[in-house]
């Protein structure tokens, strides 16, 4: 079973494990105010236990720019107060601030031997493109996540290669360590999926998670 969002964010904030503004929203209205209080530009995602793959399926909008495009992106999703057919009956229509940065992925699988297995490397499209991934048996503490990150073949990146954002290892690693402490101490959890984690100079943000 997927966890819903408000269960997952509820987790992550007991936990300590940030994640980017966000808001599970009904109306309209209720996005429009809080694209103002955020700021432009938002996403709008659909979530549902339903569609795992809501990129795929054409259900994550992202750029929306001010509150026309709000309200035709709302349309587009076809959902009109909860009077639709693209939405699943636990179907919820969550607005997030947009932010950019270099993206991040962390996963968690339960292993019948090992138990919880944490894994973590480049996240988007590039956990898929060049399986950059490494592995840590849990319980992971932070010096663990450390060794964990500084042996993705795409550490440079992380450094700022090139002129890329140098992202904050240690903040990264403790987010690692939060995440293997949510995964030894809730053991029905049998799966996490964080990608991408949008990580910047200034922050690193879950921007999106399943957790089943």
């Amino acid at each position: 079973m997927l966890l819903n969002f408000e269960k997952t964010k509820e987790l992550l904030e007991k936990y300590q494990i940030p994640m980017v503004e966000s808001l599970v929203i009904k109306n309209l209205g209720q996005g429009i105010d809080f694209a103002n209080k955020v700021g432009f530009p938002v996403v709008l995602k659909l979530i549902s236990s339903d569609v795992l793959h809501k990129i795929d399926k054409g259900l994550v909008k992202l750029n929306i720019q001010n509150a026309q495009d709000l309200e035709i992106t709302w349309k587009e999703l076809g959902y009109f107060g909860g009077q639709s057919n693209r939405v699943p009956s636990d179907g919820e229509i969550v607005i997030q601030k947009q932010i950019s940065g270099l993206e991040l992925f962390v996963g968690m699988k339960r292993d019948k031997s090992f138990g919880p297995v944490i894994s973590f490397g480049l996240g988007g499209v590039f956990v898929e493109v060049l399986e950059d991934i490494v592995f840590g048996i849990c319980p992971v503490d932070k010096t663990q996540a450390l060794e964990m990150i500084k042996k993705i073949r795409g550490y440079k990146i992380l450094q700022g290669y090139r002129g890329q954002s140098k992202i904050d290892i240690e903040k990264l690693a403790n987010i690692l360590a939060s995440i293997s402490k949510l995964a030894v101490e809730n053991e029905n959890i049998q799966e996490i999926d964080f990608n991408p984690i949008i990580a910047n100079e200034n922050n690193i943000l879950v921007v999106d998670g399943k957790i089943i």
